[in-house]
């Protein structure tokens, strides 16, 4: 089971995620954050993830490169978004697509 709940605080808007966060899960995430706009500040709380795919590991890691902030992030799936980041890097030839300079 998996659950998203909004917290919106002053011009901040913050998903806390809980629960086994799957590929199928990550729609109802895009949902929620084109409800918002983007007009505010976004942070993703994953401290009550228990369980993630692989693609949703790969999702969050573009979530960062697009301003969206992660936080309390467990280790684990901190280590794996690393991991995932020099992948991509290094099939891009070490470059990092979609950020500025």
């Amino acid at each position: 089971m998996w659950r998203v709940k909004k917290i919106m605080d002053r011009d901040c808007l913050t998903l806390r995620v809980s629960g086994n966060l799957q590929t199928k899960n990550l729609v109802e995430i895009q949902n929620a954050l084109a409800d918002e706009g983007m007009s505010a500040d976004v942070v993703l709380d994953l401290s009550e993830v228990t369980l993630i795919s692989r693609e949703a590991v790969r999702y969050l890691a573009r979530f960062e490169v697009n301003r969206i902030d992660l936080r309390k992030c467990p280790a684990y799936i901190r280590d794996w978004i690393a991991q995932e980041r020099q992948q991509i890097d290094a099939c891009r030839g070490g470059k990092n697509a979609g950020q500025e300079e």
